[in-house]
């Protein structure tokens, strides 16, 4: 993996090896719900050419750090459908993507090979998965009781 990323950017600015890196992580591995476990790590999901939005996040960030582009992983959630109408509601899904340093930190999404934009909801920001997973805690109260969360969408203008 780590030559494969290093030759694909020899030459580029760090803006362009960015752009490529997450370009041939779109086109290269397939998004399939289940086809990995939030244990496995960048290599395997690589190795594999599936995974989910986490597998796109981790490969896109061991290909970053790996030409020494600062990076991390941003968990949170992403508004479904682009480009809502006005009054229009769209409930939220559990995503994650990468920021890498640019002077500033920029968010680009390599799932769906985009930036990050007002569709994204950032919930918490770190190395890797295991520093924000979307649900981690600790509950105090009734064994039958359930936890859910909801994040809705709405274009006010």
């Amino acid at each position: 993996m780590q030559r494969e990323f290093r030759d694909a950017v020899a030459g580029l600015s760090p803006t362009e090896a960015v752009q490529t890196i997450c370009a041939l992580v779109n086109q290269r591995m397939t998004y399939v719900s289940g086809s990995t476990s939030v244990g496995d790590d960048a290599q395997t999901a690589w190795d594999a050419r599936t995974g989910v939005c986490q597998d796109f996040t981790h490969v896109t960030l061991a290909a970053l750090r790996v030409i020494k582009i600062p990076a991390r992983y941003v968990s949170g959630y992403l508004c479904p459908k682009q480009d809502l109408e006005v009054g229009e509601t769209a409930t939220g899904e559990s995503h994650s993507w990468v920021e890498w340093w640019a002077g500033h930190w920029t968010g680009v999404d390599p799932t769906n090979l985009r930036e990050v934009g007002l569709d994204h909801v950032v919930v918490a920001r770190g190395r890797d998965y295991d520093d924000v997973p979307p649900m981690k805690g600790v509950y105090q109260g009734r064994s039958d009781s359930k936890l859910s969360v909801s994040v809705s969408f709405t274009r006010l203008m």
